[in-house]
């Protein structure tokens, strides 16, 4: 059994695309409700309308990103993105850029950098953590083409939106990826009983496992598949008859 984020990449390795070479026979036990999306924010001083524009224009940013050198989904997509546009951090370093990798969306060295403009760019997810601070500091995000969002979706990811409810600063939707939910997966061989225990557990416990912005766990959104939770795969036989006799 396994915790994943986002749900995305679990469809990716269930499709056997992107950094999958092959479908894996995975299920779902339940999908956790975590809202969030990739953004490409970049300072207004710039004056970019694109993404494609940092290449053609060859920009130095300073970019602030999450770590390279380990298998992180959110280092993995926003590669993924760069390289559909054909960029990556080798080719803005070349220009005179530079990347800060932080381990975390709130990382004091981000932050600092917002404030204080030692980085332009913010390439990332956890936009609840740093996105309003960026947004104040004279920064704006940068949609992403249909046509990048089309190739995304072939993978496994979800077309989307930025909404200007969620983020003071924001005056429109901006498109982008999302990158929700906290899927619980398993190997479609785990045994029915096991798996109906597991979501019997849940359920049994459900008064204290936190959920961070959706109040209340609610085992209703768990196996159904919502915004904040995306399932993405089939449900586990086992877990879909817990759900079902349950109602």
């Amino acid at each position: 059994v396994a915790f994943i984020n986002p749900s995305a990449i679990v469809t990716m390795a269930y499709r056997g695309k992107g950094f999958y070479k092959e479908r894996l026979p995975l299920r779902a036990l339940a999908s956790f409700p975590s809202w969030d999306k990739m953004a490409f924010a970049v300072a207004k001083e710039l004056k970019l309308k694109s993404v494609f524009e940092i290449g053609e224009r060859k920009i130095p940013l300073r970019i602030s990103t999450r770590p390279s050198g380990i298998y992180n989904t959110t280092y993995y997509t926003v590669t993924e993105i760069l390289a559909l546009y054909g960029l990556s951090f080798a080719k803005i370093k070349s220009w005179g850029g530079s990347v800060q990798e932080t381990p975390r969306p709130t990382s004091p060295e981000r932050l600092d950098g917002i404030k204080t403009g030692k980085i332009n760019a913010i390439f990332d997810e956890g936009l609840h953590n740093w996105l309003d601070d960026a947004l104040d500091h004279g920064f704006e995000i940068l949609p992403i083409e249909p046509r990048i969002v089309k190739q995304l979706s072939a993978l496994g990811y979800q077309a989307s939106v930025i909404p200007p409810a969620k983020f003071r600063q924001l005056k429109e939707n901006v498109n982008t990826i999302d990158f929700s939910g906290w899927p619980l997966i398993t190997h479609r061989g785990l045994s029915s009983d096991l798996a109906y225990a597991i979501c019997q557990a849940i359920d049994l416990r459900q008064n204290v496992i936190p959920v961070d912005d959706e109040g209340p766990l609610d085992m209703k959104k768990l196996c159904r598949g919502t915004e904040a939770a995306p399932l993405g795969i089939p449900l586990h036989p086992g877990a879909k008859r817990y759900y079902e006799e349950k109602g």
